[in-house]
């Protein structure tokens, strides 16, 4: 859920540079920092574990636009450094998010996005890493923003609900 809402804030953030063309930044990027303090409850933990889970996202993303010589939008890097918490029953666990996202423009008008790093990596006392992703992932979208390939999708990506649940119960 978590690298889908990134690809789309990418998306959108790259279509905002694209519509803005910010002549004057031939030489350096154009950076643009925002802090994200979120709160939601995720429905499908909370319904597996039986009890309403928080997951709180704090932290920045930074947006690098590079522009070239002539103000066209050559390529994005967008960089999350976040701190990621799930609460419940009193109890909280901590993850971490530090992911890199390139957006590149293609020849014919579409572009790809690369995420490199992790996805609110979150370990567990003697069960490891019980959720998130790391790696690499290579999207290409066309010219309208349709995704038409995955060209690599490489690394780790777990999901065990029944541990985080058990480390979110008193007493386990």
């Amino acid at each position: 859920m978590g690298l889908i809402r990134l690809v789309r804030a990418t998306f959108a953030s790259a279509v905002l540079g694209l519509a803005i063309g910010w002549p004057a930044y031939a030489a350096a990027p154009a950076v643009d920092s925002y802090a994200i303090d979120d709160s939601f409850t995720p429905p499908v933990l909370s319904a597996t574990c039986g009890f309403t889970v928080t997951r709180h996202v704090v932290g920045t993303l930074t947006i690098r636009t590079y522009i070239s010589k002539t103000g066209q939008f050559v390529r994005e890097v967008d960089a999350y450094n976040l701190t990621e918490t799930l609460s419940a029953n009193g109890i909280t666990l901590t993850g971490r998010t530090v992911q890199q996202i390139y957006v590149t423009l293609l020849p014919d008008g579409g572009f790809t996005v690369t995420v490199v790093g992790s996805d609110f990596r979150l370990a567990l006392r003697g069960s490891g890493i019980s959720f998130g992703a790391v790696g690499r992932l290579v999207l290409v979208f066309d010219a309208a923003g349709d995704l038409v390939e995955v060209t690599q999708d490489v690394g780790d990506a777990r999901a065990d609900f029944a541990a985080i649940c058990a480390a979110l119960t008193p007493g386990s």
